[in-house]
C-alpha cells in the first residue's frame, strides 16, 4: 500500500513539474513581445483615459490580482517562509522550479493587470502607481529566484498587500486564487 501511494505521489509530482515547465516555456515565448518592455516608460506616470477603453476592466483586473496574490503566496511566499528554498532543504529543487514558473506567471499577469488599469479611468487614478511598482518588482522575480536572490520577496509581498488593500478600500475585494 505504501509503495502504491509513493508511486502516485511521484506521478503527481512529475505531472505538476511538466505543467510548470510547459507554462514557463509558454509564458517565456508569449511574453517576449516587441522587446520594449524595459524602456524606462514603466516608471513614468500612467496616462489615464476619460472612459473605459476595454470591456469589464475592473473585473479583469480583480481576477488578475487574485491570481497574482494566490500564486505568489502559494508557490513563492509560503515555501520561502517554510525554508524550502534554503540550501539542503528537502524538495528544494522542485520548490524553486515551481516558484520560478509562478514568477513567470505573475510577471505576465501583472502586465495584464496594468493593461486593464490603463483601460479604466477610476483604476488608473487610484491604483496605477502601486501597480506600476508591483509590476517592476515582479518583472525580475523569476530571475531573482533562479539565481537564489530572495531579497525581493518581502518587497513584492508588501507591494501586493498595498494593491489588494487599496482595492478593498474601494469596494473591490480580491480573493486569492491559485488552483
Amino acid at each position: 500500500m505504501d509503495m502504491d501511494t509513493s508511486c502516485k505521489e511521484h506521478a503527481v509530482r512529475r505531472l505538476v513539474l511538466a505543467l510548470v515547465v510547459a507554462l514557463a516555456a509558454t509564458f517565456a515565448l508569449v511574453g517576449c513581445g516587441s522587446g520594449d518592455a524595459d524602456t524606462g516608460a514603466s516608471t513614468a506616470p500612467m496616462t489615464c483615459p476619460t472612459d473605459n477603453t476595454k470591456a469589464f476592466p475592473k473585473t479583469r483586473f480583480v481576477a488578475d490580482v487574485g491570481l497574482i496574490a494566490g500564486s505568489f503566496h502559494h508557490w513563492i511566499w509560503k515555501p520561502y517562509k517554510e525554508g524550502k528554498f534554503d540550501k539542503g532543504a528537502d524538495g528544494r529543487t522542485f520548490a524553486l522550479i515551481k516558484a520560478s514558473g509562478a514568477a513567470l506567471l505573475i510577471a505576465k499577469l501583472t502586465k495584464n493587470a496594468t493593461s486593464n488599469v490603463q483601460a479604466s479611468p477610476v483604476l488608473c487614478r487610484t491604483i496605477g502607481t502601486p501597480l506600476q511598482k508591483l509590476s517592476n518588482a515582479a518583472s525580475d522575480l523569476g530571475s531573482n529566484i533562479r539565481h537564489g536572490d530572495f531579497s525581493a520577496l518581502t518587497s513584492v509581498s508588501g507591494l501586493l498587500g498595498t494593491v489588494t488593500t487599496g482595492l478593498g478600500k474601494r469596494g473591490l475585494h480580491v480573493t486569492q486564487t491559485h488552483e
